[in-house]
């Protein structure tokens, strides 16, 4: 079988730096490599040149540089964003590199593929349509965008799509719900872990003996992820427990507030619209008294093998997004370096952490549920312990990229049979 991959333009696919769809893709394909040839299309991150190709761990990639048209009209698509002239978002968007989209096509029919796999980006999917009538078209969803798009353009899209494998029963059930005319092409196919990266053993005594203890958050640095509700939190914690430490780890810069709620959602939209309004990680730091800012790091975007090591030197996880997330990685990375995770009942959150058993859920946009929370993890060596091995357990036995490769080559089989 012949796969081909095409990921959105603004991904990151090849470690040591990688954006989240990116890092999906790459634990991806390198699972189904050896069960099947693969091709991976993406974006340069640099002007000019010609394509790259390159070949990594038996996955041919192909990199396309953007011409200058589609610059202009990603950075006018969100500059009208910004000023609330669209909400469409980008990663759906017309606007969004259409060239890059009528490149891969091209390319996608001298691979003559079985299945061409779309990451979130349905905006490719008639041109790719177009110029490979026969292949069969996976479009994964990896966040739902259903509000913020023209429902006619979506369903219209949707129609050239053979299966729309998503990463969590959260955005499974809700795409059923808003497009039942494509209900039974509709499947969860979750994200992943590599079980090599997370195969070194954890020592607890390390984390039970030194009398700091650590925090860590890893993600975006933007007001959806609930930075702001963490730090409030944490400053709680310290007037109780101040020998701890909090690392933020992540690329600053969010998104627009439109690209992450329900448009209907007008309360949350409202509520955090001044948190979109400024540099919101200065604004963060300016939130910090002379107590608690010497005990919070903002770490930035670091490399791969660093992320791993302080996923396994953390003693909590902490993850507080406001909005629903598609799946959320970075709490089932630390579950798998046997870290206990604190986190908001937040979208598929609530599939991938078990409340009491590899951590603690609390309400969305509540700093004292999640100190308290985060206090109780702190203050019982034994329990924290207990739900990091099976945070860990549970990681590897639900969450890896050999379980998911399994899943998706079972539907990849079942739609090549259906020629």
């Amino acid at each position: 079988m012949r796969v081909a991959f095409v990921n959105q333009p603004i991904d990151v696919i090849l470690p040591p730096y990688q954006t989240s769809v990116g890092a999906c893709t790459y634990g991806t394909v390198g699972c189904l490599a050896k069960f099947c040839e693969v091709v991976v299309y993406g974006q340069q991150h640099r002007h000019g040149g010609a394509p790259t190709y390159l070949v990594d761990r038996g996955v041919r990639f192909h990199f396309f540089p953007p011409n200058m048209r589609d610059r202009v009209l990603y950075k006018t698509g969100r500059e009208l964003m910004k000023l609330g002239m669209t909400t469409t978002p980008a990663s759906s968007a017309a606007w969004s590199f259409p060239a890059y989209g009528r490149q891969v096509a091209a390319d996608l029919q001298k691979q003559r593929c079985d299945i061409i796999h779309v990451q979130h980006s349905s905006q490719y999917v008639s041109v790719i349509r177009s110029f490979n009538p026969k292949v069969k078209i996976v479009l994964q969803l990896h966040a739902e965008w259903f509000s913020q798009n023209d429902y006619p353009t979506l369903a219209r899209r949707l129609r050239n799509v053979d299966l729309i494998a998503t990463v969590s029963n959260y955005i499974t059930q809700k795409t059923r719900r808003d497009f039942p005319m494509i209900a039974n092409r509709v499947v969860t196919a979750y994200n992943g872990i590599d079980a090599e990266e997370f195969s070194r053993d954890r020592d607890y005594r390390v984390g039970s003996q030194r009398e700091e203890k650590r925090i860590l958050y890893a993600g975006a640095v933007s007001p959806h992820k609930g930075i702001h509700i963490l730090l409030d939190a944490f400053s709680m914690v310290v007037q109780r427990y101040p020998r701890v430490r909090l690392d933020v780890v992540g690329p600053h810069g969010g998104y627009p507030l439109s690209e992450n709620f329900d448009l209907a959602d007008k309360a949350t939209i409202s509520s955090l619209a001044p948190w979109y309004g400024s540099d919101y990680l200065s604004h963060l730091k300016s939130l910090l008294t002379a107590d608690v800012a010497p005990k919070v790091a903002f770490l930035g975007m670091i490399p791969r093998a660093e992320l791993v090591d302080r996923y396994f030197d953390a003693d909590i996880f902490a993850f507080p997004p406001i909005w629903d997330e598609g799946f959320g990685i970075p709490p089932v990375e630390a579950m798998a370096a046997g870290a206990p995770v604190v986190a908001s009942r937040s979208g598929a959150v609530v599939e991938t952490v078990k409340d009491g058993e590899t951590g603690l859920l609390v309400a969305k946009n509540d700093a004292p549920a999640l100190a308290r929370a985060l206090l109780e993890m702190l203050e019982n060596d034994v329990a924290r312990e207990a739900m990091g091995r099976a945070a860990r357990q549970r990681a590897f036995s639900c969450f890896t990229w050999e379980r998911v490769t399994g899943d998706l080559l079972k539907e990849y089989e079942g739609l090549s049979r259906a020629n």
